[in-house]
């Protein structure tokens, strides 16, 4: 059985991975772990990528890309990155890599759809930059690679420390991410 996943490495925001790579199972037995073939060069593309915090952080596009690796459950790096006016309302706010690369692990297939892999982004470090406010992020993100859209979307939370943003985000908050990045070759 082969199955498309030139999909399982972002996000984000996250947020990546795969697209048309066919991926073949280990065993066939339940819990295999799939193979990637061909490894490469890989890039995603967001155009909602939103950071809710003091109010929502949002971007006007989001651009990752990185390297698929040949077997799971590491299925790619993230280590390029770059976002383009974000911002709160109409305050201006710079959202920067702290840590990189990221890895994106698959944690196995959704149970509701068989086209639908779950995801871990693991590593992520962002620090967020402008009027009256800075504070960092870090953690793992949750998500989801479709296969059948070559999408990987992320809704999941970070931990907020060294904030000092007018007592608005505080050390220890979370603060939820996210984004749907379309991947392409």
């Amino acid at each position: 059985m082969k199955r498309r996943t030139r999909g399982c490495a972002v996000v984000a925001a996250a947020l990546a991975t795969v697209l048309g790579t066919a991926v073949a199972p280990a065993s066939a037995g339940t819990g295999a772990v799939p193979t990637l073939s061909p490894p490469g060069p890989y890039t995603a593309h967001s155009d909602d990528l939103t950071v809710e915090m003091t109010g929502a952080l949002m971007c006007d596009s989001s651009d990752v890309s990185g390297w698929l690796s040949g077997t799971a459950p590491v299925v790619a790096d993230i280590s390029s990155f770059s976002f383009t006016n974000c911002a709160i309302s109409s305050l201006n706010f710079d959202l920067a890599v702290t840590s990189s690369p990221w890895q994106v692990v698959v944690q196995g297939q959704s149970p509701s759809n068989p086209n639908v892999d779950l995801l871990r982004i693991q590593g992520v470090g962002l620090r967020i930059e402008g009027f009256g406010c800075s504070v960092g992020l870090a953690g793992a993100l949750h998500g989801t690679f479709d296969h059948t859209v070559d999408e990987v979307r992320v809704d999941d939370y970070l931990i907020a420390s060294d904030a000092d943003c007018l007592g608005l985000v505080n050390d220890g908050d979370v603060v939820r991410i996210t984004a749907t990045y379309h991947v392409v070759d």
